[in-house]
């Protein structure tokens, strides 16, 4: 795992600033490569083939291609098998040799064989065409600038690519409205003008200054096949356990983080079977506690520590971890709501004083259909089809008859919510399910008219099949599962140069369930397959266990210990500053104040905006 970036005008003096800012990624190594038209950086952290002969960036031995790598392919001792049989010899033992090799030889072709998580930059000095690629899921960034020249710059974190002096900065008042909608900025913006993401499963070519890009693999959530619970365990299964053993492999300490949840429990007991069977020591778990009740899972993660006999280190969540707002907000580059962040960065940092590489169960939910929004967003859509349309009209209207202060009342507040998405079609009300201000608040937030549109709802229509699961879980694969979930465990495990895998999005698991009918999946409720999968690994009680799900009691926080943060940052004259509008803001925090609704999320993604405005303009 490591950090990328490279210009098609290559400034040694940017070049180094630009590695600068990555060196967290990559502690172990520094390398920039310059040639005429194009410079590429590479820091690393060595993971597979610690000697020097992994370093980066990496030329072909014929000197036409050089190649710059991030991220780790776990198929590569059987790819490396089949290109030794076909008369290639290599000189180093790293994936990045043999993924060099494959693409030499393959070119764009050669994508659809890798298991793994990368972002990657290929230089071809014959052609002088520069190659960015993505992985299939998101799950190692990759950003990018178009320079005033033509040329392209491009950087595995925003803050790496300020420092070229080419790129507009100027702020992208779209991506503010949908980070105002969903707490992160959705790909393919960013929070600059002039800066953009990589989608998943992309590729962006540039020659001669010119770029064209392309989608080189997507999720297909379709639902085809209906085999029984017993079949789907069959095939699953040892799709898990083949996820699971190769992110194991490595020639670094690799452990698991463990929440007591049915994901990472699944993941820790393939752990310690995989383990077992190698004669390996146990492994090492990591959890987060919390002194609030209702958010701690202790007792269930030690009680799966126990039954899988890992040896397990534990955390407790502090208020004070809000001191990493502004870090946060540097690794990300942009305003990022999500405050799960900072756990994660919490958790990430005390496992590496153990541990190069962690295990974790991010992506479970997506995969296999465990939030329970996708319930109410089936029976909404379900609604929508067998109520008539003037039926569903007047109880938009009706709803708009609610006062909003009303809400107050959690009855209320829920029969406000049920009619005004009766007057929504099922991809709107998808988007609405899971944005946080929506779009009259964004407008008046932001002094916009009309209303912005809902992020998600055009993901929703895209979707290959349209019954009403599929789609929403289509909708998550391709943005809040990279844009939220992925993007801060790479942002914030790489910030303490934590490598974190991520068995359960393997992409052979998300395409098999993907194909499963959408009445298995939902069978017995969340995540029917999984829970029959884990039902052969751990006990009924750990399988049955309520998750609580892996979130900081923010609203207590900014009730307590963070109440000065608000009162000193989120005031008229700030917002003014910030492009806002004050009134909303003002209301939301009286009635946070006055116990009235439960604004935490939003208020702390203010916070978030102005920590990033401070340090990042």
């Amino acid at each position: 795992m490591c950090g990328i970036a490279g210009s098609t005008t290559p400034d040694p003096s940017v070049l180094e600033a630009m590695a600068a800012r990555l060196a967290h990624r990559g502690p172990d190594g520094r390398g920039v490569w310059i040639a005429e038209g194009i410079g590429l950086v590479h820091t690393r952290l060595a993971v597979i083939d610690l000697s020097p002969g992994g370093a980066q960036p990496m030329a072909s031995p014929c000197g036409r291609w050089t190649f710059a790598f991030n991220g780790e392919i776990y198929n590569y001792r059987d790819l490396k098998a089949e290109l030794e049989a076909a008369g290639e010899a290599f000189v180093t033992a790293s994936d990045t040799e043999i993924l060099l090799r494959l693409l030499m030889r393959g070119g764009l072709d050669a994508l659809g064989r890798l298991a793994g998580m990368f972002a990657f930059a290929l230089w071809d000095a014959q052609t002088r065409e520069l190659l960015l690629v993505r992985d299939r899921l998101g799950v190692k960034p990759l950003v990018y600038g178009r320079l005033a020249d033509g040329g392209i710059a491009f950087a595995s974190e925003i803050e790496s690519l300020r420092a070229h002096p080419g790129l507009d900065l100027g702020l992208d008042r779209a991506a503010l409205s949908d980070y105002l909608a969903c707490l992160y900025v959705p790909a393919p913006r960013t929070i600059h003008a002039g800066i953009r993401k990589l989608p998943p499963g992309h590729w962006l070519r540039w020659r001669n200054g010119q770029a064209e890009t392309g989608q080189w693999w997507r999720p297909q959530v379709t639902g085809e096949r209906a085999p029984s619970l017993d079949e789907a365990v069959e095939e699953v299964l040892p799709l898990l356990r083949q996820a699971v053993a190769a992110r194991m492999i490595a020639d670094v300490e690799v452990g698991c983080f463990l929440s007591g949840g049915i994901d990472s429990s699944v993941i820790a007991a393939l752990m310690a079977e995989e383990r077992k069977r190698q004669g390996g020591p146990p492994p090492k778990t990591f959890t987060m506690t919390f002194a609030e009740a209702a958010y701690d899972e202790r007792d269930a993660a030690r009680a799966v520590a126990d039954h899988v006999g890992a040896i397990h280190t534990e955390l407790p969540a502090q208020a004070e971890t809000v001191g990493f707002l502004d870090d946060m907000v540097r690794h990300f580059g942009e305003p990022f709501g999500n405050p799960t962040a900072l756990l994660i960065r919490d958790l990430s940092g005390m496992a590496r004083r153990h541990v190069t590489v962690a295990l974790a169960g991010d992506g479970g939910d997506e995969v296999f259909a465990g939030y329970p929004r996708y319930q109410g967003g089936i029976f909404q859509a379900r609604l929508a089809q067998s109520v008539p349309g003037p039926v569903r009209r007047a109880g938009a209207a009706l709803a708009r008859l609610i006062p909003e202060n009303s809400a107050g009342r959690h009855s209320w507040r829920r029969a406000r919510e049920f009619l005004a998405a009766l007057g929504l079609d099922p991809a709107e009300a998808y988007a609405a399910w899971v944005e946080y201000f929506d779009p009259a608040e964004r407008a008046l937030l932001l002094g916009q008219s009309p209303p912005p549109p809902r992020p998600m709802a055009d993901l929703y229509r895209a979707a290959p099949s349209a019954a009403p699961l599929d789609a929403m879980q289509q909708t998550d694969l391709a943005s809040f599962l990279p844009g939220n979930l992925l993007a801060y465990g790479d942002a914030m495990s790489m910030a303490v140069a934590l490598e974190v895998r991520l068995p359960l999005i393997d992409h052979r698991l998300v395409e098999a369930v993907g194909r499963m009918s959408a009445d298995l999946r939902m069978a017995q409720g969340k995540k029917t397959i999984l829970k029959a999968v884990a039902r052969r690994l751990l006990p009924a009680a750990i399988v049955d266990r309520p998750k609580l799900g892996f979130n900081p009691p923010m609203g207590v926080w900014l009730g307590t210990s963070l109440a000065p943060l608000l009162r000193d940052r989120l005031t008229a004259a700030r917002m003014a500053e910030l492009g806002l509008t004050w009134a909303p803001v003002r209301r939301l925090l009286d009635e946070q104040a006055g116990g009235r609704r439960d604004h935490s999320l939003k208020l702390w993604s203010l916070l978030v905006l102005d920590a990033w405005e401070r340090k990042c303009r």
